[in-house]
């Protein structure tokens, strides 16, 4: 159930406005390494062993293979990452990517269907100078320690950026998206479809006066991380270890008007798996003395369509609703509206401790499951489920067949809570928003050296 985002304000809070610059982008050469729908990629995070293994075959140059080098069984143990910088500087070599002649802010656009929705979604890639979180670039979530050392790798090894950092900017009158419109009219540099049916168009702009004007509407913006906070924190780490390199102060982004009519928000669910002792009757019957708790018969598609649907109802109320299952024949939903259960929350502002993963996670996982701050960084209890049928299919199959023993499902964080957060300079805890679809890696990349 997505959150469509529209008509959004500007961010609250002061910090400093965010740096754009145009740069010379390296794109693939389709002469010389063919059809581009076959070698762009979705971000390293979202690819799986099977996804992996799909892109690997589908070409030779296709971007996965380096961007996944922590998964190069090919590569000797520990060389994988320069493994992956040696196979990219050899594609810069061989002419397989290219840079282009002049500096230019790319634009970038997503054609896409979620839910039986069609969306299109417009925005522009440039170079945003790195900057501490909560100053011009404010980041949403917390972050997680094995993804930001394996990017660290790969970028000390290529020093290139591969994947765009996905962030949102402030823009109501749309003064940057009517630049990006009129050159939507020009024929695209590239353009691809990907397996996933979404559709990618680049064009780029060159015109100094069009740039200056984009860098002026932008003159006093903040930037809003959507996705991408490792690959940030990671750039902002490898601009510390290597202040002698200029390109290393900037981080590659597609940026995003928050009023564009694309920009779609899904939930993240949460799957519980390895609690010792856990028993689903007596976890049941503790959250019933502590909140609402209505049972829905069956665990078909339509039973948790059924669910979702009255946990969107609450929201709009105002109420903090979450689906579960326990593979005892029925979905529930769990309403958490008693306000001295709400009162116990601790940390941060009052936006934060009402989110719904905060509260879910304080609540119900660390003050009844024992899943606390550090088992939850370490991921030993909890699977991140994105609100994809099939996804949500495989982990009510999961709690069936006893192989895990919970399942969550969430509402979708809303932007007005992520812009409030972001902007009070407080991290959501991880995997709390998904901002649908992801950019792809593969259209344009910054190579810093």
């Amino acid at each position: 159930m997505a959150r469509i985002v529209s008509n959004i304000a500007y961010l609250p809070g002061g910090f400093f406005v965010a740096e754009v610059i145009p740069f010379r982008g390296w794109r693939y050469d389709s002469a010389v390494a063919g059809e581009l729908a076959k070698l762009i990629s979705p971000p390293y995070d979202v690819i799986d062993p099977a996804l992996r293994d799909v892109l690997f075959r589908q070409s030779r140059y296709s971007i996965a293979r380096v961007i996944k080098a922590d998964r190069d069984t090919a590569a000797p143990q520990g060389q994988s990452y320069a493994a992956a910088a040696r196979l990219f500087d050899a594609w810069r070599q061989e002419g397989v990517v290219r840079q282009d002649p002049e500096p230019a802010i790319y634009v970038y656009e997503q054609h896409f269907e979620v839910h039986d929705r069609k969306f299109s979604r417009t925005g522009m890639v440039a170079l945003a100078r790195l900057q501490d979180p909560g100053s011009g670039i404010l980041p949403h979530e917390n972050t997680l320690a094995g993804p930001r050392a394996d990017r660290l790798e790969l970028l000390r090894a290529a020093a290139t950026h591969f994947g765009q950092i996905f962030g949102l900017y402030p823009d109501p009158a749309g003064g940057v998206d009517a630049i990006l419109k009129a050159t939507k009219e020009e024929r695209p540099l590239a353009q691809a479809a990907d397996a996933s049916g979404h559709f990618h168009r680049l064009w780029a702009i060159t015109d100094s006066r069009k740039i200056a004007a984009i860098q002026s509407l932008m003159s006093d913006k903040g930037v809003l991380i959507a996705d991408g906070h490792h690959r940030y924190e990671t750039a902002l780490a490898y601009s510390r270890e290597r202040p002698d390199l200029e390109g290393a102060k900037f981080v590659m982004m597609t940026l995003v008007n928050m009023s564009n009519p694309g920009l779609v928000i899904l939930p993240i669910h949460r799957l519980v798996r390895n609690l010792p002792e856990f028993d689903p009757a007596r976890f049941l019957a503790k959250l019933r003395k502590r909140f609402q708790v209505r049972a829905y018969p069956g665990d078909s598609s339509a039973v948790r369509e059924a669910v979702r649907g009255s946990m969107a109802a609450r929201l709009s109320e105002g109420d903090h609703a979450f689906g579960l299952y326990l593979n005892d024949d029925n979905f529930y939903e769990v309403v958490v509206s008693d306000a001295d259960a709400l009162a116990r929350i601790e940390g941060g502002s009052e936006a934060r401790r009402r989110l719904d993963v905060t509260i879910l996670h304080q609540l119900i996982f660390e003050d009844m499951l024992g899943i606390g701050p550090e088992r939850l960084q370490a991921e030993s209890n909890v699977e991140y489920v994105k609100d994809f049928p099939h996804a949500i299919l495989n982990a009510v199959r999961a709690v069936s067949s006893g192989e895990a023993q919970a399942f969550f499902l969430l509402n979708p964080v809303r932007i007005e809570d992520v812009r409030t957060v972001a902007g009070n300079n407080e991290r959501m805890p991880q995997k709390s928003t998904f901002f649908y679809p992801k950019v792809y890696t593969g259209m344009v990349f910054d190579c810093i050296a």
